[in-house]
């Protein structure tokens, strides 16, 4: 008989369970990854339309004429 205070150890999880798991958590860091990358792009793009480095009247970010005076 076994102890009343003893718990019962978890099953030991599959191969197939711990392969999924690690799959899980690179794709989690993938999108993590990507979601930074996308939300820095979005703030620099921010910064250079508030400095006027780009954006359909800026001197600067259209070559071939299309500026301020266009």
């Amino acid at each position: 008989m076994g102890s009343v205070f003893r718990k019962p150890k978890a099953p030991e999880k599959s191969q197939a369970q711990k392969d999924y798991e690690a799959r899980l958590e690179r794709e989690t860091k993938a999108q993590e990854e990507a979601k930074a990358a996308a939300e820095a792009n979005a703030k620099e793009m921010e910064n250079k339309k508030a400095k006027g480095l780009i954006g359909s009247r800026s001197l600067f970010g259209n070559p071939g004429g299309r500026g301020f005076y266009s």
